[in-house]
Parts: C-alpha cells; sequence; structure tokens
C-alpha cells in the first residue's frame, strides 16, 4: 500500500529475501534452479537476498531503453519530485531504478489514462520534436524499429 510500480516488458522484481517467508513467496525450486543454470552465485552475491530480475531476466526486449525509458517516464509523472536518472548502463543487471515509488498524491483513472498517453513532453525526449516527428509536431511514429517508443 503507498506505492506504484510499474511493469514496462520485462521482469521487476529485483530484490527477494530469502529469510524472510512472511513477506516473500516464491517456489520452491526458484534457488535450485538458477544455481543449476548459474544464474545465481551466493557467494559472489550474498546469501541472503536475490535478485529475481537479474537472474531470470532476459533484459530489455528490443533494444536499450525499450523498458528502461518506460519506467522512468512513468515514475516520473507518479511522483515528480522522485528524482531519477533516465540513463543508465544495463536495466537488467544495474537495477537503476526502484521497484516501486510512493505516489505524490492519490491517482486517479484520469492519471493512468495521462501515463498511457505519455509522450514525454517537456523532456529531452520530448517526441514531438525532431525530424520523426513529422510537419506537425506528431509524437506518433509510422515505424517500429530500433526507436524509442513512447509509454
Amino acid at each position: 500500500d503507498g506505492e506504484v510500480t510499474v511493469v514496462m516488458n520485462m521482469f521487476t522484481i529485483r530484490g527477494v529475501n530469502l529469510t524472510d517467508p512472511d513477506n516473500f513467496l516464491y517456489s520452491a525450486n526458484m534457488i535450485p534452479v538458477a544455481r543449476a543454470h548459474g544464474l545465481w552465485d551466493p557467494a559472489a552475491e550474498g546469501e541472503g537476498t536475490f535478485d529475481f530480475t537479474r537472474a531470470f531476466s532476459g533484459g530489455e526486449y528490443a533494444h536499450k531503453f525499450y523498458s528502461g525509458r518506460r519506467m522512468w517516464g512513468a515514475f516520473r509523472l507518479v511522483n515528480p519530485a522522485v528524482v531519477l536518472d533516465p540513463d543508465y548502463g544495463d536495466l537488467r543487471l544495474d537495477a537503476p531504478y526502484p521497484w516501486s515509488v510512493p505516489p505524490a498524491k492519490p491517482l486517479t483513472a484520469a492519471d493512468l489514462h495521462r501515463m498511457h498517453r505519455d509522450w514525454y513532453a517537456g523532456t529531452p525526449f520530448d517526441m514531438t520534436h525532431g525530424l520523426a516527428a513529422g510537419p506537425f509536431g506528431s509524437p506518433d511514429r509510422f515505424n517500429g524499429g530500433a526507436a524509442e517508443a513512447s509509454v
């Protein structure tokens, strides 16, 4: 309660506390599978916490910023006071964003609609600017390709 998370086509669960069964539920074979496939080394990463995304995620689907930039975009709308860097190294390995943030105010259905329509207005990634926006400054892109997409 009191937090908002976003899931943008990538796993987002990070630290699973393996010593707190009251607050963390997981399959009994999660750790054996991760160890058997070399996805988790408790000696290197610590015995008590398991990073689910680092172990099991394939990373960003199409290209760098495919998921992370949209996470950043949604979090900036949920709570503008939470300052997050839109640039990062590897979203899967570096964990640049928190799993959730507290909203600046209770969210309404209209707020959620606004988030889904966001095109990064007023940021360096504003999709109404640049050559791809066309002569009328449209945030809509006709090509999928390797370009960034709005939330």
